[in-house]
C-alpha cells in the first residue's frame, strides 16, 4: 500500500511540475538569467585574460607570459569547472522558452538566426583577426614561448615539414556544438519520456545523477579543454549537452531552485571544498588536457578527478544559479548592458586578449597589473565598439533583436 502510494505521490508531483512547464510562460525577461549570462561574460573575458598567467596552460596558450601565479591558476581552474556549464544550462532553459512561447519552428528559424548565421558571418573575420595577431607577436617578441614559440620554431626550421593544420572553430566551438543541441532538442521535443521526473522525485537517484557526466569528464580530461575541431566528438554531448538538457528540463520546474534555496550556501560550501581535493589531484594527472606524458594513464586518480568534476560542475553550476536568484533578480541597468553586448563580446574578444597579452609581455610589469590592463582593455573595446557599431545597427537586430534608443 505504501508502494502505491508513494507512486501515486510521484506521478501527482510529475504532473504538477508538467502542469507548471505549460503554464509557467514569462511575458518579461527573466532579469536574473540575463544578469547571470552578463557575469558569465564578463568571467569568460577574466579567463582568457588569465590563460597567459596560469601554470597548467601557459605550454598551449599562444602568448604566454614569463611569470604565473597560483592565485590565477586557482581561480581559472575553479571558473572553469562552471562556466560554459552555466552557459549551455541558460541556452537549454532560453530554447525550451522559445519552443513554449512561439512554436517549434519559430524556435528553429530563431535559432538558425541567432546561432548560425553569426557563427557563418564571424568565422572568416575572426579567422583573419588570429592570423593578424600572430604575424604580430612573431614580429613583436624576441622570444615568443608556448604555442607561438613553437610557430616561430616552425617558420626559421629550413626544410620542415608546414603541413597545414586543420582549421577548427576556435573559441565558436560554443555555436558549434549549441547547433547541434539546438536540432536535438527539437527532434526530442515530443519525447517525454526523455522527461527526469522520476530522477527530481527519489532523493538518491538525483544524488547519483552527476555520475551521468562522468564518462564525458573521463574522455575530456582535465582541465576540460575547448573541443575545437570541425568533427564532432562525442564527450561534448555527454558532458555539456546533459546541461543544455538540464537547463532544457528545469524551464516549468522553476520550484526546483526554490526547493534547494534554502541549502546555497552549503552547496557552495562542499563545492569549495571539493575543489581542494581537485586542484591538488589535477598536477598529479599523467594524461590530461594541458599535461601529456609518455606513460600510461593512471586509471584511477583519472576517475577519482573525473567524478569530482562531474560533482563540482553540478554543484557549482546550482549555487550559481541559486546565488543569481537570491541577489541578480532585480533589473540593473549597467548589467542589462553588459547582457545586451555579451555575445559580441564573446564572439570579438579573444583576438582582442592576445594581442593585449602579447604587447604586455616584454614589459617589466606586475603579473596583476598586466592582467588587469588586458581584462580591462578588452572591455572597453568590446563595449565602446558594440555601442559604436553593433548595439542600435541591424548586426545588433541579428544577436539580440532591436533595441530602441534611451
Amino acid at each position: 500500500m505504501s508502494a502505491l502510494n508513494s507512486d501515486a505521490a510521484g506521478v501527482a508531483e510529475a504532473t504538477t511540475l508538467q502542469a507548471a512547464s505549460i503554464a509557467f510562460l514569462p511575458p518579461h525577461r527573466i532579469h536574473y538569467l540575463d544578469n547571470l549570462r552578463a557575469m558569465a561574460m564578463l568571467l569568460g573575458v577574466f579567463l582568457h585574460s588569465a590563460l597567459a598567467y596560469a601554470q597548467p596552460t601557459q605550454d598551449f596558450w599562444v602568448a604566454t607570459d614569463s611569470t604565473s601565479s597560483v592565485a590565477v591558476d586557482a581561480s581559472f581552474t575553479f571558473i572553469h569547472l562552471f562556466r560554459m556549464q552555466l552557459y549551455f544550462l541558460l541556452s537549454g532553459y532560453f530554447g525550451k522558452l522559445i519552443i513554449e512561447r512561439k512554436g517549434i519552428w519559430n524556435f528553429v528559424w530563431g535559432r538558425c538566426l541567432r546561432i548560425a548565421a553569426p557563427f557563418i558571418l564571424f568565422y572568416p573575420f575572426l579567422l583573419a583577426a588570429m592570423s593578424m595577431v600572430i604575424v604580430f607577436s612573431l614580429s613583436y617578441l624576441d622570444e615568443p614561448k608556448g604555442v607561438m614559440g613553437l610557430i616561430a620554431k616552425a617558420v626559421e626550421a629550413p626544410g620542415m615539414d608546414r603541413r597545414p593544420i586543420p582549421p577548427g572553430t576556435m573559441h565558436l566551438w560554443f555555436l558549434y556544438y549549441l547547433m547541434f543541441y539546438t536540432a536535438l532538442g527539437a527532434l526530442l521535443y515530443n519525447l517525454k519520456r526523455l522527461s527526469p521526473d522520476a530522477i527530481l522525485r527519489r532523493p538518491v537517484l538525483l544524488f547519483l545523477s552527476p555520475f551521468l557526466l562522468v564518462p564525458g569528464a573521463f574522455a575530456a580530461g582535465s582541465p576540460m579543454p575547448a573541443p575545437e575541431s570541425f568533427i564532432p566528438n562525442w564527450w561534448p554531448f555527454a558532458f555539456y549537452g546533459l546541461f543544455y538538457y538540464a537547463g532544457w528540463q528545469l524551464f516549468g520546474r522553476e520550484i526546483l531552485l526554490d526547493r534547494m534555496r534554502p541549502y546555497t550556501w552549503r552547496i557552495l560550501a562542499v563545492s569549495i571544498v571539493l575543489f581542494v581535493p581537485y586542484y591538488w589531484l589535477v598536477p598529479t594527472l599523467e594524461i590530461s588536457a594541458f599535461r601529456v606524458s609518455a606513460g600510461q594513464p593512471n586509471f584511477g586518480s583519472r576517475f577519482v578527478e573525473s567524478c569530482l568534476t562531474a560533482y563540482l560542475s553540478v554543484l557549482l553550476t546550482s549555487a550559481a544559479l541559486l546565488i543569481g536568484q537570491r541577489f541578480l533578480s532585480s533589473r540593473s541597468g549597467l548589467l542589462s548592458f553588459v547582457a545586451d553586448s555579451s555575445y559580441w563580446t564573446y564572439l570579438i574578444h579573444l583576438p582582442i586578449v592576445i594581442f593585449l597579452q602579447t604587447l604586455l609581455i616584454p614589459l617589466d610589469l606586475s603579473l596583476w597589473l598586466k592582467l588587469c590592463a588586458v581584462v580591462l582593455g578588452t572591455l572597453i573595446a568590446c563595449m565602446t565598439t558594440y555601442v559604436v557599431f553593433v548595439r542600435y545597427t541591424p548586426l545588433g537586430w541579428l544577436l539580440h533583436g532591436k533595441r530602441s534608443f534611451p
